[in-house]
Parts: structure tokens; C-alpha cells; sequence
């Protein structure tokens, strides 16, 4: 391109106008070369990317096809204005001085236009840049979620999104304040200094938020887990997030957790590794009934539900010689955790039903009491 400037500096000896005239050429080069690229893009690489298995090359190459030529274009409009703004040294050319002295209005213009422009050249790429991490976020979610880890594209993977775009601001803003000749060191030592003292008062929700990733690093549950927590919280997760987790009780009420407790806690996860739960239902009959036939009543109850497990047989086993009862468990499998309490009321009721057909006795605890008559002892 150099060629073409010292072509045109043989013909144009004004300095202001061999400038304006090298801006024109630089925009429209950058227009033609923007065109070109979109062009490319639209009819070469898009159809070999259509052509792959993944639909993240094609989810990218339609964004560069939308971005590719604003960028170009507001880059080619900045580099234009450099000629005026640093003289460029186009084929020993250095007359800004000289021209800032002549005109200074337009000089003040041209610097006021070359940092607009630079401010949304970053900020254009910065948008592109928050769009390109969301594509593969959740490109890389959906690919995850095939596997069923629904904890990670759940909550990770938009907390990863989060945290990857505030770093994404803070380069531009930090490249945007290079621009302007800020010195940022002490604005990072007084960061450094507030963030201590932020620190020291937000201690709670700071250990939260480590808790939370320490949660979805761990995995000690998924979203859409049943989960027991100590001894007095039980329900289904619906939402891990960096300070707290939501879980919902079989009231449809939201249980809001603070991470830093369910790291302290003792968690049961009914859901994991599978969602096969078991069901207990706990029986006493009367002594003197007959085990065989108590033992067969209640496996028939279980095998003619159709909420258990058709792949685990039921199980029922005498249990304990309770104070007034002969104390049986009937073990049965269901294949979804959501069935589990329906299952264990249906069973309860058929096996009451059962056991009043075949008179078998559920007793009532009874306790023999024996009075000393002191007088007659005597």
C-alpha cells in the first residue's frame, strides 16, 4: 500500500488534503476488504463448517458473519484517523505539528473522534468477545447435559459465563485507560486495598461463594436431586447458585440454603448414583400368627403394585420379637424416587386390606400389670 501513498504524494503536495485523501483510501479498502471477508465467510467457510459434526463452528462463523464487518470497518475509520492523529510517517512524511498549528479546531476534532472511535472499536469487540463465550458455554453445556450432568450446565457453566465476561470488562476497561494515558497502578493498589476491606466485611457471603464452588466442583448433588440435609431439610434441588442453594419441599415451598451450611452438613442424596429408591414398610402382627402366611400376604401386596421395580424382586424379612408384636419389613424397589411415597401408601393400605381378609392380627401394644397386695403377704 505504501506504492499507492507515494503515487498519490507525487500529485498532491497540500498536506492536510494528502492526508484526508490517504484516510479516504484506507476506509475504503477496509470496506472492500470487509466485504470480501463477509463474502468468504457466507460462501466458503460456512459451507465446510455446515458439513461437520459439531454446531459450534457454525454457531461462530454466523456471528463472524454478522460482526466481521462492523469491526473491520470502525478499525479501517480508526486507522484512517491515526494519519491525522500520529502522522503515520507515510513516505517521510511528519508535518502533524505544523498541521495541529494551522488547524487546530480540526485537530481537536480528530483526537476527539479517534478515541471515540478506539472506545467503540473495544467495546464492539467486547460484545463479540461476550457472545463467542456464550456460544461455547453452552455449546460445551449442551454437550455436557448429554451426559447427564445437569449440575454443571445448570449452574457451572452460566457462573463460568458470569465470571469469564466481568474479566472480559475488566481488560477492556483496562485497555481503554491505557488508551487515554491513565496510569493505573494506583487505581490497582487501591482495588487491592478496598478489596481487602471488602473482604473483611463480606466474610459470610465470601465463604458462601466458596462453598459453592467447592459444590459444583464436588458434585455431591445435581440439580433435580432429592437430597436430605442434617436431619430436618429434605427436597428436590432446584437451583445451585454461588452464595446459596434453593431446594424445594413437598410442600412446594423454597428452602434457600446458605452453601456454607450444606458444606458443613452431612448430605444424603436419594438420587445418586441412580434414581432406584427403596421403600420400607414396617408391620407388627399378633404372636402366635402364622410367619409363612404373613410373609406371603405382604410380598403378593408388593408384587401386584405397578409402581415397584420390575428388575429387584421385593423382599420381606422378619425383623425383631417386639413387646407385643412379631415386627416384619417389606423391602420394595421403585425405578423413580418420585414414586417413592405413593408407592409406601399404597402398600400400607393394601397390605391393611390383606391381612383383614386373611384375619391376621395387627395388635395394639399391651402391658401386663401385676399389683402387690402388701396386707396379705403378711
Amino acid at each position: 500500500m505504501n506504492y499507492i501513498f507515494e503515487y498519490v504524494r507525487r500529485f498532491i503536495h497540500n498536506d492536510l488534503l494528502y492526508q484526508v485523501i490517504i484516510a479516504l483510501i484506507i476506509i475504503i479498502f477496509s470496506y472492500l476488504f470487509a466485504h470480501l471477508l463477509s463474502f468468504l465467510i457466507k460462501k466458503i467457510f460456512k459451507p465446510i463448517a455446515s458439513r461437520t459434526a459439531t454446531q459450534l463452528d457454525d454457531e461462530i462463523l454466523s456471528l463472524a458473519g454478522k460482526s466481521v464487518f462492523k469491526v473491520i470497518i470502525i478499525a479501517g475509520s480508526f486507522f484512517a484517523l491515526s494519519v491525522f492523529t500520529q502522522g503515520f510517517n507515510l513516505v517521510s512524511l511528519d508535518t502533524n505539528s505544523k498541521l495541529i498549528d494551522e488547524y487546530p479546531y480540526l485537530a481537536k476534532l480528530v483526537l476527539i473522534l479517534d478515541y471515540a472511535l478506539f472506545i467503540v472499536l473495544v467495546f464492539v469487540l467486547l460484545i463479540i468477545s461476550f457472545r463467542i463465550v456464550t456460544i461455547v458455554f453452552k455449546w460445551y453445556s449442551e454437550k455436557i447435559n448429554a451426559n447427564e450432568n445437569k449440575d454443571l450446565s445448570g449452574s457451572f457453566f452460566p457462573l463460568l459465563n458470569k465470571v469469564s465476561k466481568i474479566l472480559l470488562s475488566a481488560l477492556a476497561l483496562v485497555v481503554i485507560l491505557a488508551k487515554f494515558k491513565i496510569d493505573i497502578s494506583a487505581f490497582i493498589v487501591s482495588l487491592g486495598v478496598g478489596s481487602l476491606a471488602i473482604a473483611l466485611a463480606a466474610q459470610e457471603t465470601i465463604s458462601n461463594m466458596i462453598s459453592g464452588f467447592i459444590i459444583m466442583i464436588d458434585r455431591p448433588f445435581r440439580i433435580g436431586d432429592r437430597i436430605r440435609i442434617g436431619t430436618d431439610i429434605l427436597g428436590d434441588v432446584v437451583a445451585i447458585g454461588i452464595r446459596s442453594t434453593k431446594i424445594m419441599d413437598f410442600d412446594r415451598n423454597i428452602t434457600i440454603v446458605p452453601n456454607n451450611d450444606i458444606v458443613k452438613s452431612r448430605i444424603i442424596n436419594l438420587t445418586y448414583p441412580n434414581i432406584l429408591t427403596r421403600v420400607l414398610v414396617e408391620v407388627g402382627v399378633a404372636y402366635g400368627s402364622d410367619i409363612d402366611k404373613v410373609k406371603e400376604v405382604m410380598l403378593k401386596c408388593a408384587l401386584e403394585n405397578s409402581l415397584r421395580s420390575t428388575d429387584i424382586m421385593p423382599e420381606v424379612n422378619f425383623m425383631k420379637f417386639g413387646d407385643s408384636s412379631l415386627d416384619f419389613r417389606l423391602d420394595v424397589k421403585t425405578d423413580d424416587y418420585k414414586d417413592a411415597f405413593t408407592l409406601g401408601c399404597q402398600l400400607r393400605e393394601a397390605i391393611y386390606k390383606a391381612f383383614e381378609k386373611e384375619k391376621i392380627e395387627i395388635p395394639f401394644p399391651q402391658r401386663v400389670v401385676y399389683l402387690k397386695n402388701e396386707s396379705s403377704t403378711k
